[in-house]
């Protein structure tokens, strides 16, 4: 069993200790001829000791890692994703896995990994993905692809979000077979390279690989928990959909002086539409947008009530001042079971950093993001915003459409199964409390494709935390949550084995 005082400890990078996979490799098979499996506690304790004495070498791998700029939404980024995915085949090659290969998407491709050498033990699908998003380089204390480690924090775009799903799940699976040469289960990885763009090559990739991915149980590395010192489940997801459409008043910008006062200003028409999208509660005032919404139910509103949630808190994250919404509806409420949209970008007109050009703007560009909830289909929810952004243009702009390939489907997750149970058992264990069941309000598309393609539920299981900077600058992950990822990995491993295992008995 761990204790509180052996899962808070954290060790800082020190000295550089390999560099390169084949000479992780070589170590590696040197420390794995182990003539008889350790089971019971005594093994718990020695996957601990293998993670502490490779500490050093495994965030070296991490940073390696983070330093490859996987921007899915970029075009030009695509030979960075390739290599991505040949460093994690490289790193499954390294750990002894039986398969490692990349599966090619329209997109970037999918790394495929699997241990299959524990006949009649179930078998456990694991997902993340190795894309990250965007950056603003100027906004960032460090840059977002040479990451740094400050204050036990990893800084580096992804770092969080979520290649930390990929090292910790690899990472715990090497410590089990470097410590026993074996797993008590087996194993396959699927880490996706498009998921910060929606997934849209996912589920066309689960069809064609069906037999491939046949697995017993199922986990999505790309969550989080509560906090530090609280374990949570999230037990649903909302959607998302998302949608650019550009103003055009002019061929070109006009001279402010020759022709303002008579020229229709395409940042004007664009603001306009914008403020035409809410009432005066902060309510989205698209007609038929909450058509499809259910009411918040009374078991929701309970889960709600025994989070420790305070708003100031996020305040403090974001550095803001104020909340928004409609506040008939608890935050909790409107971040998980209420649909949003969201202005993400505008451009129009000058906006260097510095000058002043007297223009009148001639094209102009909004993105949205709509989250959504319940059975709201996002194919719908475009079309009544397309409809609402038609209907509210003035005489002398022209609007062009730019639609996302897809979007990803809100999500609940069922807490009265095997699953579930293992899973909170082992959180418990990690963190010496019961987890809380907690809601996201952002969306893992993939997941709901996983369901309807391969028949299961991919239970969310990360370490990712709130105050991370997801999506934004400074991005960082926690070392010590690097460490008890893996370590809850392990267990994970080991309790569903005994379980089933039991189960298997009667």
């Amino acid at each position: 069993m761990f204790n509180s005082r052996s899962i808070a400890l954290l060790l800082l990078a020190g000295a550089q200790l390999l560099t390169g996979h084949d000479a992780i490799a070589q170590k590696s098979r040197g420390k794995s001829k182990a003539s008889k499996p350790v089971t019971g506690k005594a093994s718990l304790a020695a996957y601990e000791k293998y993670i502490d004495d490779h500490n050093d070498e495994h965030l070296k791998e991490f940073m390696e890692l983070v330093a490859i700029p996987t921007i899915s939404s970029i075009e030009s980024h695509k030979p960075d994703a390739a290599r991505a995915a040949d460093w994690i085949v490289k790193k499954m090659q390294s750990i002894g896995l039986s398969t490692a290969q990349l599966i090619p998407t329209p997109g970037n491709p999918v790394v495929f990994g699997s241990w299959d050498k524990a006949p009649g033990k179930p078998t456990v699908l694991i997902y993340a993905h190795y894309d990250v998003q965007p950056v603003k380089e100027s906004e960032w204390s460090h840059p977002p692809f040479s990451p740094v480690i400050e204050n036990g924090r990893i800084l580096g775009r992804g770092a969080s979000d979520d290649k930390s799903g990929v090292m910790m799940t690899l990472l715990a699976t090497e410590a089990m077979l470097r410590t026993d040469g074996q797993l008590p289960v087996n194993v396959k990885f699927m880490f996706e390279g498009n998921e910060e763009v929606g997934s849209p090559y996912f589920k066309k990739f689960l069809e064609d690989n069906k037999e491939l991915l046949k697995a017993d149980f199922a986990l999505n590395a790309d969550d989080g928990q509560l906090d530090e010192n609280n374990p949570s489940i999230t037990v649903s997801l909302r959607g998302a959909v998302q949608l650019e459409f550009n103003v055009k008043t002019a061929d070109m910008d006009g001279h402010s002086g020759e022709f303002g006062g008579k020229t229709p200003n395409s940042a004007v028409i664009l603001s306009q539409i914008i403020s035409s999208f809410y009432d005066e509660k902060g309510n989205v005032a698209v007609k038929g947008f909450y058509d499809k919404v259910v009411p918040v139910t009374p078991q929701q509103k309970e889960m709600i009530r025994k989070i420790p949630y305070d708003p100031a808190t996020d305040m403090k994250i974001l550095g803001t001042t104020a909340e928004a919404g409609d506040t008939s509806f608890l935050p909790l409420e409107r971040v998980w079971y209420r649909p949003t949209l969201e202005i993400i970008g505008m451009q129009s007109g000058y906006t260097a950093a510095e000058g002043h050009s007297n223009i009148i703007p001639g094209h102009a560009m909004g993105r949205i993001t709509c989250r959504l909830v319940n059975n709201q289909n996002g194919k719908e929810i475009v079309d009544l915003i397309i409809k609402h952004i038609d209907a509210h243009t003035p005489p002398g702009a022209t609007i062009t459409y730019k639609r996302s390939n897809g979007f990803a489907s809100p999500m609940t997750f069922p807490v009265d199964t095997k699953e579930y149970r293992y899973l909170s058992e082992v959180l418990t264990e990690i963190f010496g409390k019961e987890p809380y069941q907690y809601a996201s309000g952002g969306s893992v598309g993939a997941m709901l494709s996983v369901k309807e393609i391969l028949g299961i539920y991919a239970y969310p299981l990360g370490f990712e935390l709130s105050d991370e900077n997801w999506h934004a600058a400074n991005e960082f992950f926690r070392v010590s949550s690097l460490r008890k990822g893996q370590l809850l990995y392990c267990y994970y491993f080991k309790h569903l084995a005994e379980e089933e295992a039991k189960l298997n008995k009667h």
